[in-house]
């Protein structure tokens, strides 16, 4: 099979639930993963690969499992399962011949000026010198999710296609382990906040991603020129018809961005699913056309419970959501006006306006 035009770098995700079987990672989902690799490369695609499951593996070997305990419980797990994962990725790519090289990376690796640099030349320079780089967040540091890491790595290499393998087909119109008749989406021209309410009803895997987050790194690969194909991991060649471009999953494609994308403006308000809503006043287009503070004098109320740093949506009655990002104002604040009617509740850097240009 010719990849033709799909080659070039590509970034391929698998989940935890389509990686591990009963807290080790699956000897035969490692193998096709390693076949579809040696494919693609033989084809002139260069495969980057994050594998999640340090978390799941770790919590096997601990005596006291962590399951849903605090995040440095997490923390641990991951750094006894990290090297389990890794060996286990580097094993079934060696009896195939290729060399694989272990990078850990957390968001800010990829959204500070003074890392991404760095992060970026030991990627490209692993597949310049022909070894296969598996990566994964360095969860022993932070736990966040690989979708979200998956996205800002694919943005950063300018990469031809983000690919995230999951345990469900793809982004379907309802839960399709509680809907029969769900109806699979083959294609999404563009992400809207409509898309995104889809995933409400998707089921969690074992990971710390399951389909929200998923469209969180649809979206931030979307903003940043990437197509993303959105696929089951047990689909038949999967890997590699998502990267050549053949019917699998769900395709989103993207937007065709002014500039070279802001890293961390995009992860900062599209990172996480929002935890709510600010209501604002007509006023609150002007100023996000203008890319200014939205301020209390912006906001009329507030739907839902959030703190400052969570994610929320800006939703302007008659016009719906204009855009989305990172608060610096909790909604309590918001919401009983304590403060100047100038008090900033989201910096004109930390979102991201869905307003046609």
């Amino acid at each position: 099979m010719s990849l033709g035009a799909a080659a070039g770098r590509v970034v391929i995700k698998i989940g935890t639930s389509s990686l591990m079987s009963e807290g080790r990672p699956d000897p035969a989902k490692l193998d096709a993963l390693a076949d579809a690799v040696v494919q693609l490369r033989a084809d002139g695609v260069q495969p980057v690969l994050i594998a999640s499951g340090a978390i799941a593996a770790g919590d096997a070997l601990l005596l006291t499992p962590v399951g849903g305990q605090p995040a440095h419980s997490r923390q641990l797990a991951a750094a006894v399962g990290q090297a389990v994962l890794f060996d286990a990725c580097r094993q079934a790519l060696a009896h195939r011949g290729l060399l694989a090289a272990q990078i850990l990376l957390t968001p800010p690796d990829l959204t500070h000026p003074e890392h991404r640099d760095s992060a970026r030349t030991v990627v490209e320079e692993s597949l310049a010198s022909g070894l296969v780089p598996v990566v994964n967040e360095n969860d022993a540091v932070m736990v966040r999710n690989n979708d979200v890491l998956a996205a800002l790595l694919a943005a950063a290499l300018g990469a031809a296609r983000l690919v995230l393998l999951t345990d469900v087909p793809g982004l379907f119109e309802s839960d399709p382990r509680r809907d029969a008749d769900a109806r699979l989406i083959p294609e999404v021209l563009a992400m809207t906040p409509e898309v995104e309410r889809l995933a409400g009803l998707a089921a969690q895997g074992l990971g710390t991603g399951g389909m929200p987050a998923k469209l969180c790194a649809a979206w931030i690969a979307s903003m940043a020129g990437v197509p993303t194909v959105i696929a089951g991991a047990d689909s038949p060649d999967v890997v590699v018809r998502a990267v050549v471009g053949k019917p699998v999953g769900t395709l989103v494609h993207p937007r065709t961005p002014d500039r070279e994308p802001d890293l961390g403006r995009l992860w900062r308000a599209l990172g996480a699913p929002p935890a709510g809503r600010v209501v604002c006043r007509p006023e609150a287009v002007a100023a996000v056309r203008d890319g200014r503070p939205l301020t209390l004098g912006h906001s009329i109320t507030v739907e839902g419970a959030f703190t400052a740093d969570s994610v929320v949506d800006v939703l302007v009655p008659g016009q719906g959501v204009i855009a989305r990002g990172r608060a610096s104002t909790a909604c309590d604040t918001i919401t009983g006006m304590r403060h100047p009617t100038g008090t900033t509740v989201i910096h004109h850097v930390d979102y991201i306006s869905f307003l046609e240009a």
